[in-house]
């Protein structure tokens, strides 16, 4: 356990395979942001200035997509091996703990015992 709660390798694992699902996703979308659908000039004189905005946004969406995904590689990365370092450590204590079983040394020290 660790700080209470139950870990669960397949779980962790799973949520990890949903990040990079995401990731796989958005470089889906993102290689759909390169280049927008109307240019300034399609919204004509009255709208010009909306035009050069939409252009604008919109060359800005490809970035941002791009961080999110390298955010969620990074997340998967640091989950997975988060995940790992902590059965990698319950599995050494309870290793440590078949030792002293296996040994006979089932005897509590004299101060958890009441002894002096």
């Amino acid at each position: 356990m660790a700080g209470g709660m139950e870990v669960d390798p397949a779980a962790i694992q799973a949520f990890a395979t949903f990040l990079a699902d995401a990731k796989s996703q958005l470089e889906q979308v993102k290689a759909q942001f390169d280049a927008p659908n109307a240019a300034a000039e399609h919204f004509g004189r009255s709208w010009k200035a909306e035009g050069d905005q939409y252009v604008d946004d919109w060359g800005k969406l490809a970035p941002d997509l791009g961080n999110l995904s390298t955010l969620l590689d990074q997340v998967a990365a640091q989950l997975t091996a988060g995940a790992e370092l902590t059965v990698a450590g319950e599995t050494a204590a309870v290793g440590e703990f078949t030792k002293i079983a296996a040994s006979g040394d089932t005897e509590a020290p004299a101060s958890e015992s009441g002894g002096i």
